[in-house]
């Protein structure tokens, strides 16, 4: 299954936000630009397909759960 090939499908330990509260914010970094991001439901399939990894704004803690590039 091609699902096994992202990231979100992989094993991995879980960073936890030290935030209060946790996770204010969102960004990725695209060809060294911050990205601003959000939470989803699903994740993006860009994100997937670019092995793109969502951290907090506050602490810098990967975010593991579904997210997705805020629209411009």
């Amino acid at each position: 299954m091609l699902r096994n090939m992202f990231r979100w499908g992989r094993t991995r330990g879980v960073t936890q936000c030290s935030c209060d509260p946790e996770w204010q914010g969102l960004y990725t970094e695209i060809d060294g630009q911050r990205q601003l991001a959000l939470p989803r439901d699903e994740m993006a399939t860009i994100v997937g397909y670019l092995d793109l990894t969502a951290h907090c704004a506050g602490c810098g803690a990967e975010y593991p759960k579904p997210w997705g590039l805020a629209s411009k």
